[in-house]
């Protein structure tokens, strides 16, 4: 199973944020880690923005995940397995930011 699909089966955001830090600690120290979760044709999906300590770990980063930049920052977009609800029917978006170190 590829590392993206991995991080596919986590259900919430805390669980993603603690998978992203395990899997992307072994390319170097992650500097600043945002995820937004939104909504998009009925499925649940989180867009995750990255900076790391060094741009050559985001380069290996994005190299073995087959991500890519935007706006400066490593960005990529997961479904995540979640059940849709009928809350859940419709556009939303939720910030879920992690500044640390």
């Amino acid at each position: 199973m590829s590392a993206l699909a991995e991080l596919r089966q986590h259900r919430d955001v805390n669980s993603l944020r603690s998978a992203l830090h395990e899997l992307c600690g072994q390319f170097g120290r992650i500097t600043r880690l945002d995820i937004l979760t939104a909504m998009h044709e009925g499925t649940k999906q989180a867009i995750c923005f990255m900076r790391m300590e060094r741009p050559e770990q985001e380069q290996t980063l994005m190299k073995t995940l087959g991500v890519g930049r935007f706006g400066g920052e490593v960005v990529f977009v997961l479904d995540l397995n979640v059940p849709v609800t009928a809350e859940d029917d419709g556009p939303s978006s939720q910030w879920a930011e992690s500044n640390f170190f």
